[in-house]
């Protein structure tokens, strides 16, 4: 007898589980894409500082890449740097051009199939731009 009101609450607990919404994707709660970080290398070509809220700029020729930037090698890309774009040079130097280098930059994991990804991420900012010094 003391079993039958456990069984009457869990046969009605059951139907509202199944009932219940899915939970967003983790990392996506606000339905924004998926961003992954592309790290490109290559050689400086042009850099001009950030100058207070006016952006700057860095150009690279893309030698090699992570993954997802893979289809980027051999281009000459252009991104904006801003004052709080990381800038790491060696020895407080500033950065020289024909230098190897990297840039950093956040961007969508997937882009549309109309869109190119060099297009789509030269239009961001730059997150770290490192000056790795005379290329060899």
């Amino acid at each position: 007898m003391r079993k039958l009101p456990v069984l009457l609450a869990l046969a009605l607990a059951v139907p509202s589980l199944a009932l219940a919404a899915k939970p967003p994707a983790p990392g996506n709660s606000q339905g924004k894409a998926p961003q992954v970080m592309y790290i490109l290398k290559g050689t400086l070509t042009a850099y001009t500082a950030a100058a207070g809220t006016t952006n700057g700029s860095v150009s690279l020729l893309v030698k090699s890449a992570n993954h997802h930037g893979a289809s980027l090698k051999g281009q000459t890309l252009t991104f904006a740097v801003s004052s709080s774009t990381k800038v790491v040079t060696g020895e407080g130097a500033t950065v020289t051009v024909n230098d190897n280098g990297v840039v950093q930059v956040r961007g969508p994991k997937k882009i549309g199939a109309t869109d190119d990804l060099a297009t789509v991420l030269q239009a961001l900012t730059a997150k770290q731009v490192i000056d790795q010094g005379v290329a060899s």
